[in-house]
């Protein structure tokens, strides 16, 4: 699948739920691609990019030029010092550790945007907090200058069709918006289009992007 036909998937969604592109972020997940595929992604106007790997980020940012660096797995605290350097956002932040981490060594003045991981399934292989933990974890991040929690993310359970993930979307949504938070980061190359319908500020589309 092409960047221009992904794009335009992205666009059509858009319109059936009566949105606009802009709205949407679309995260090239660059962890199986090579330098040239990340590059091309800049190239073709899609230079948010998606790394979960500390490490790779911090290799990635020197070798594609033009990219905004979003961090989307699991951080450890000793990994943090380079997430806080060179992304523009964390999309999986279920730790006040990490928060914690987060803020001491982010650049003065400069808030990282973060989104709570949420469990919604309460899936045991699956990191994030349970729907009563946010508030708790809201609570805790909201006296760190270095960070600015901007909303929610989850991924569904493994379903045999995207329809399956909408129920999954319209929880987030709702708990989204119980705490005030305008940020839906969810969605991923299965389902993103059912994302987008259901109210997804940025999308996480990697396969689709390099597949032949």
């Amino acid at each position: 699948m092409s960047i221009d036909v992904v794009l335009a998937r992205v666009a059509a969604a858009c319109e059936r739920a009566g949105r606009t592109p802009a709205e949407v972020t679309v995260v090239g997940v660059t962890k199986y691609a090579d330098v040239d595929g990340a590059r091309a992604l800049v190239a073709a106007g899609v230079v948010d990019l998606g790394e979960n790997h500390a490490q790779q980020l911090r290799d990635r940012v020197a070798e594609v030029p033009g990219a905004r660096w979003h961090f989307i797995g699991p951080l450890q605290r000793n990994k943090a010092k380079h997430v806080a350097a060179l992304a523009v956002a964390f999309h999986a932040l279920d730790r006040v550790e990490v928060a914690a981490a987060l803020d001491d060594r982010r650049p003065p003045g400069e808030a990282l945007d973060c989104y709570i991981q949420v469990n919604l399934a309460g899936e045991a292989t699956k990191a994030g907090v349970a729907e009563a933990e946010v508030a708790p974890l809201l609570a805790a991040c909201a006296s760190l200058d270095g960070i600015r929690v901007v909303g929610l993310m989850a991924m569904p359970p493994l379903a045999s069709s995207p329809e399956d993930s909408r129920p999954w979307f319209r929880t987030l949504a709702a708990l989204a918006q119980d705490h005030g938070l305008a940020g839906l980061s969810m969605g991923t190359t299965a389902d993103f289009e059912v994302a987008i319908e259901e109210g997804a500020t940025a999308v996480r589309v990697g396969s689709a992007f390099f597949a032949r």
